[in-house]
C-alpha cells in the first residue's frame, strides 16, 4: 500500500513539476498584484484583488485534487481578473487622484495592471491548452 502512494505520480512526474511551477508563479504573482493595489492606495481594487485571488486558491485546490471542472474555472478565474484589469485601466484609472507619499509612480500603474492582465490571459491559455498541465490535474498533486 505505502508503495503505490508513493509511485502515485511517478508516470506523470514531468507534468506534475510543471504544473507545481505554474500553481507557485500563479501564487507569488497574485500577491504581487495584490500588494501593489496596496501600495498605489486603491483600497477598493484592492480588497477586490483579496477577494479574486482567494476564490483563484480555492479553485486551484480543486484542481489540485484531479476535480475536472476546476481547470476550467481557474481558466475563467484568470479571464476574469484580466478583464477587470482592462475595466480597471480603461474607466476607474483615468479618474484616480495619485496618493501625496507615493511609494511607486502612479504612471507606471496602467504598465503592471496591463502586464499582469497579459500574464493571466497566457496563464488561462495554459490551463485551457496545456497537456501537461491537464495531465496534472487529472492524476492529482500538492504543492510540495
Amino acid at each position: 500500500m505505502l508503495k503505490v502512494q508513493r509511485q502515485r505520480g511517478v508516470t506523470h512526474r514531468e507534468e506534475i513539476d510543471f504544473a507545481r511551477k505554474f500553481m507557485w508563479a500563479h501564487m507569488i504573482f497574485g500577491a504581487v498584484v495584490i500588494a501593489m493595489f496596496l501600495f498605489h492606495e486603491i483600497f477598493s481594487w484592492f480588497a477586490g484583488a483579496i477577494f479574486w485571488y482567494t476564490l483563484s486558491l480555492v479553485v486551484m485546490y480543486g484542481f489540485m485534487n484531479e476535480h475536472k471542472c476546476c481547470r476550467w474555472l481557474l481558466a475563467l478565474v484568470f479571464l476574469g481578473g484580466a478583464g477587470a484589469g482592462l475595466i480597471f485601466i480603461n474607466h476607474v484609472f483615468p479618474g484616480i487622484k495619485p496618493p501625496r507619499g507615493q511609494l511607486i509612480p502612479h504612471q507606471v500603474v496602467p504598465i503592471w495592471v496591463g502586464f499582469a492582465n497579459l500574464i493571466y490571459v497566457i496563464g488561462a491559455l495554459f490551463l485551457l491548452f496545456n497537456s501537461r498541465l491537464r495531465r496534472a490535474g487529472q492524476v492529482g498533486f500538492t504543492l510540495w
